[in-house]
Parts: C-alpha cells; structure tokens; sequence
C-alpha cells in the first residue's frame, strides 16, 4: 500500500472515531485499530491527535464550502442561485451525511482553532462564498424580486431545511416504517422532490407580493 492510501485510510478513519466519539473521546489508539495500522505508524504520519484533527477539520470544511462555492459562484439570477443552492446543499448532505453534522458538530465545540479554519477557508475563494451568498439576496431585494428580509435569517432557513434531512433520516425512516408509509420508498426520488418541495416553499414566501389597494 503506498503512502497516499495509508494517509487517506488514517483520515477515513479518524473521521470515524470524531464522529463517534467526539474531540475528547477519541484515542489514536483507536483510530489507529479502524485503520488496521500500528500506532507508532498513526504517529509518524500525524505526530499527535491535535494535528489529526486539524486536518479532519480542515479537509471536511474545504470539501463542504468548496463545493457549494463551485455550484453557485457566477450566477446572478436569484431564483436560479436559490434552486441551486438548495440542490447542493441537499446533495452534499444526502450522499455525505457525516460532512454536515461534523462540522456543526465542531463548531458548537467553539474551539479557536476550528474557527480559524473555518475563517481561512471560507475567506481562499475571492469573493468569499458567503460574500457570494449575500451579494444574491441583497441584489434580489434591491432589484424588487423578493421582499425585504434579512439575509442571515434566509440562509439558517436554507441550512436547515436543505440539511435536516440527512441528519433525521434514521428518525424519519422509523416514523415512516411504523405508519406504513415507507412501502415502495424511493430515497432519490423523494431527495428530488425534497428539493423541489424546499424551493417552492422558500422562494413563493420570498416573493415581492404588490397589495391589492383597488
């Protein structure tokens, strides 16, 4: 095995017993056993459980902003920047389920150097992704297409509805499979409805509704 499947069967692993276990409880012993290696091996390519998770935070974080970064930087149209974002979201989440839960669940930690990371790469595009984001929803409200509203409130919406799912699944699926209404389940085909369902919701409510005085 050469040395890049070693380093990225450490990284699998470590994201593993993160995920698990937390900062706290994770042992480079252990991480070291879900990667079949010896620990003198962990340390050499890692030296320390610090700098294991640093790179775990920052690998995560790169992947999840990069690619949201990808799909909506250039687009000026709103309604296609809202539809767009959403199916990222929805995306990312669905086939990587642990990518959001262990960033937010490593940010709620509030450890200095998570937020280092998290500065650094959401600040490597240019513009930065968030500045892409605001820029979409103050030109939308500028230019009369949605209603006013603030920006930050609009995109916790979006995170939340766009993420919740893939964080619930093991919940919704139990609910649904007690009820009866899992029979014949199509997981892709409601993700797609799913994201349909988001944007009808977000975008109709965002809509810049001239009353009706006569």
């Amino acid at each position: 095995m050469n040395n890049t499947s070693k380093e990225e069967l450490i990284l699998e692993a470590a994201m593993d017993e993160f995920i698990a276990r937390g900062w706290s409880g994770a042992r480079m012993q252990s991480i070291a056993d879900r990667a079949g290696i010896n620990k003198t091996l962990l340390h050499y390519y890692y030296r320390s459980k610090e700098n294991l998770y640093e790179q775990i935070v920052r690998r995560t974080m790169e992947y999840f902003f990069g690619s949201i970064f990808r799909k909506i930087s250039g687009i000026e149209n709103f309604e296609e920047f809202l539809r767009t974002f959403i199916n990222t979201l929805i995306d990312l989440s669905s086939d990587n389920p642990r990518l959001p839960m262990f960033i937010m669940q490593e940010l709620s930690r509030g450890g200095e150097a998570v937020l280092a990371i998290l500065n650094d790469v959401l600040s490597r595009n240019n513009p930065p992704v968030t500045v892409v984001m605001l820029r979409n929803i103050t030109r939308a409200m500028d230019q009369g297409k949605i209603r006013k509203i603030s920006p930050i409130q609009l995109i916790m919406t979006l995170l939340g509805s766009s993420l919740y799912f893939a964080m619930a699944e093991p919940i919704v699926m139990k609910i649904g499979g007690m009820n009866g209404f899992m029979e014949g389940f199509d997981r892709k085909s409601f993700l797609e409805e799913r994201k349909k369902e988001i944007f009808e919701l977000i975008y109709r409510g965002l809509e810049n509704r001239v009353a009706d005085h006569g």
